[in-house]
């Protein structure tokens, strides 16, 4: 899988970018396979809305990790308002045998 956090500078907000493809170069999967790229824009004032988070769970294909999911996007959502990056990216995103 992939997951990534950058600035929608048109848009003017943090936006979760993310795949079940991930492992290989994100832009071959967006110019291939352009739905299997997912967007959650995040409203900077109230941060990510877990009902949204929980959605991406079962975009990328692991509903039954929904709530490590969330932590872990709440977590870097954290991570990148809190060191004032531009992007944060995790290539591959992965699950382990045991979840």
């Amino acid at each position: 899988m992939y997951l990534s956090l950058t600035l929608d500078r048109a848009g003017g907000c943090p936006v979760f970018i993310y795949s079940p493809a991930g492992g290989m170069s994100i832009e071959d999967v967006a110019h291939d396979t352009p739905e299997l790229i997912f967007k959650l824009r995040v409203n900077p004032f109230t941060g990510p809305e877990v009902e949204d988070l929980m959605k991406a769970a079962d975009h990328l294909g692991i509903p039954e990790q929904r709530s490590q999911l969330v932590w872990l996007m709440k977590n870097l959502y954290d991570a990148f308002w809190g060191s004032d990056s531009d992007m944060v990216e995790i290539n591959p995103l992965i699950t382990t045998k045991d979840g």
